[in-house]
């Protein structure tokens, strides 16, 4: 069992949906923390460059300048104050005048690295060239401990990861119980069609025994009448022969049923099939006293299954032929945009309003000695054209129109 297409198709997509959230999320607040972490040491460097541009002043107006103010050791007092600084490095001209970073601590990288900033291990570097008194230019570098920044990413990406999973697990539940309902709908489906199976076997069988009966009762009766008076064969003849055609008649329809409705399209001329039923069904209905009227307008070629439409037809004008009290058939063939219609009209008839709905259904008929298979042929063959057979009644006419495709 294959689930739908459909399902798995939700399934990576929440799945994608899911992850691309989750590394968006990422990206974002790694972003966040880089920034924040730059500008804290943007910050330092700024704050290293007001107190160096303010010793230097000092050391201007001051002829003799106390000894704590001959180096920048005090400068290393002050930033002691900030947690978060690793480390601080001025140069002068190549000659070091303060480095706060531990001997033993990770090696300064190069000044041209760290000028966009960079980070080595848990510690960020940012550097920079400043002049703080005309025609003296200082080095500026400074490190910042970056492991604060490090464990708020580490558990974002615990917890994110464990959002990230949850929903992946909720996602695949939803699908794995997808999946069951769409088996339990696919099993149901096949016990239902089963179960229509079996019931229209039931029916056929009903059906079948039903039409078989009389025509076998009749064949009994009359062998039985020509066994006591032989001499009554003429009479009971016709009879029997009648009912052994009635029983022919069912057998083919149900052989037809049973091949199914494979057409085979080939291009026909109308005007020939018209002629064809016209020669067929004229002397039948004048031998009934019946007017027999053909009207065929923007003849030309069908694609369709030659075989199948004159069949389908001549099961329209054979039932137009017993309507009881009818005094006209019509059979009429129009265009109409890219269909061509086929329409029979008789005389003389009704169809009740409730039955309307079932004069399709196989087995279905209003005769005494109908089998009910006629329209359901008929409908059959419309669809497997791609066109369909409506139902027109009205007064006191009847007309059953074919609609087909001009390219099937």
């Amino acid at each position: 069992m294959v689930v739908g297409p459909r399902f798995r198709l939700f399934y990576l997509f929440g799945v994608l949906l899911f992850g691309a959230t989750f590394f968006l999320e990422l990206f974002i607040l790694y972003r966040t923390l880089s920034l924040h972490q730059r500008f804290e040491a943007e910050r330092a460097l700024g704050l290293i460059e007001g107190r160096l541009s303010g010793y230097l002043e000092l050391l201007r107006v001051l002829d003799k300048p106390p000894p704590f103010l001959r180096d920048l050791a005090w400068l290393s007092d002050e930033l002691q104050s900030d947690p978060g600084l690793y480390g601080v490095r001025v140069t002068e001209g190549g000659r070091v005048l303060l480095d706060t970073f531990p001997e033993d601590g990770l090696p300064l990288p190069d000044f041209s690295r760290c000028v966009r900033g960079y980070e080595r291990g848990s510690i960020f570097f940012l550097c920079r060239k400043s002049e703080l008194s005309p025609g003296r230019t200082f080095g500026l570098i400074v490190g910042f401990d970056a492991s604060f920044k490090n464990m708020l990413f580490s558990e974002a990406l615990i917890y994110g990861g464990l959002v990230f999973l949850g929903g992946l697990i909720l996602l695949s539940l939803s699908y794995l119980y997808a999946r069951r309902l769409e088996r339990e709908r696919e099993a149901l489906s096949r016990r239902l069609l089963s179960s229509e199976k079996l019931a229209a076997m039931g029916r056929l069988s009903a059906m079948i025994a039903h039409e078989i009966r009389n025509p076998l009762h009749t064949l009994s009766m009359g062998l039985q009448y020509l066994f006591e008076d032989p001499e009554a064969a003429q009479e009971y003849r016709p009879i029997l022969e009648k009912e052994i055609q009635r029983l022919s008649e069912l057998t083919g329809e149900l052989l037809h049923l049973s091949r199914g409705f494979e057409i085979r399209l080939e291009p026909l001329e109308i005007s020939d099939l018209v002629s064809e039923l016209e020669a067929r069904f004229r002397p039948k209905a004048e031998a009934k006293g019946l007017r027999f009227e053909v009207s065929v307008k923007g003849t030309g070629s069908l694609l369709a299954d030659r075989r199948w439409l004159y069949r389908a037809l001549a099961n329209l004008l054979s039932n137009a032929l017993e309507a009881p009290e009818g005094h006209e058939i019509r059979l009429s063939v129009f265009p109409r945009g890219k269909e061509v219609c086929f329409e029979v009209c008789n005389s003389g008839t009704t169809i009740p309003e409730e039955l309307r709905t079932r004069v399709f259904e196989p087995f279905f008929t209003t005769k005494e000695d109908g089998f009910g298979l006629g329209l359901y042929i008929v409908k059959q063959v419309a669809e497997a054209h791609g066109g369909q057979v409506i139902l027109k009644s009205g007064g006191d006419e009847v007309c059953f129109e074919i609609k087909l495709p001009r390219s099937s």
